[in-house]
């Protein structure tokens, strides 16, 4: 399954995201801009 998240690099949405990810998700996401930490957290995956 597709999902894709608008504002992606907020506090939740961005951990959100990663969950999904490990669960076998594939997961997009935009946003204006993405910052430290999570920027880094969503490249590593």
């Amino acid at each position: 399954m597709n999902v894709h998240f608008i504002a992606i690099g907020g506090a939740a949405m961005h951990n959100l995201a990663i969950a999904l990810h490990n669960k076998g998700y594939l997961v997009t996401g935009s946003d204006d801009t993405i910052f430290d930490p999570s920027k880094s957290r969503l490249e590593a995956k």
